[in-house]
């Protein structure tokens, strides 16, 4: 009977997953007009960041509120990369497959550039999330950070690729609730490396609020 208690470990993880999928529907449902999904993304990453050090509140509340907070800085990020992904994506599918293996030199430097715009991306809005910055300087902190966290980069990349595959597997439906149970997962590693230059004094938070 302990372990179906309110107050057991295993209800609150259960607790704790639940919270997780709602935050990946709200992240789903904001994303819905593709301009609004660098702030949905922000948002999804402030709750979790919190939610990992069990100071996330409601998340319902705190997402709106950190999506709507975030709404012109993370668009001023997300539209550049966004466009960025697209235009090294089309490039690396006209040399991989329309190419028929003519231009593997160029196959291989738009890989290489997508996956490093993807790893940025996989920084910039945790960083935009969790610190006060301008937009030059949040582009700068992530890249700063992707470089010197090589191991936790490859992971973080792993973790977005693997849920792309699972999506586009599954038709799409895991967008419905995944975004929540990886972007979890990632912010256990974020703060792990945010925290970790904090107490060194190298990064200064800001509250958020």
């Amino acid at each position: 009977m302990n372990l179906f208690s309110i107050n057991s470990p295993f209800a609150s993880a259960v607790n704790k997953l639940v919270q997780m999928i709602w935050a990946g529907i709200l992240w789903f449902v904001c994303s819905i007009p593709i301009v609004t999904i660098g702030a949905a993304t922000t948002a999804l990453y402030e709750v979790l960041l919190k939610m990992e050090k069990n100071q996330e509140g409601y998340v319902g509340v705190s997402f709106l509120r950190a999506f709507r907070e975030n709404m012109r800085n993370a668009t001023l990020v997300w539209l550049p990369l966004f466009a960025a992904e697209v235009v090294l994506g089309v490039n690396l599918f006209y040399y991989a497959v329309f190419g028929g293996g003519r231009f593997p030199v160029q196959s291989v430097v738009f890989a290489v550039l997508l996956m490093l715009a993807v790893t940025l991306s996989g920084y910039v809005f945790p960083v935009l999330a969790r610190f006060e910055n301008t937009t030059a300087g949040t582009w700068r902190m992530a890249a700063v950070l992707a470089i010197r966290n090589p191991a936790w980069s490859a992971v973080i990349l792993s973790v977005q690729l693997l849920t792309a595959v699972v999506c586009w597997f599954f038709l799409y439906f895991p967008l419905l609730f995944i975004m929540g149970i990886t972007g979890y997962f990632q912010a256990v590693i974020f703060n792990h490396i945010f925290d970790k230059l904090i107490a060194e004094g190298k990064i200064v938070e800001t509250d958020r609020g």
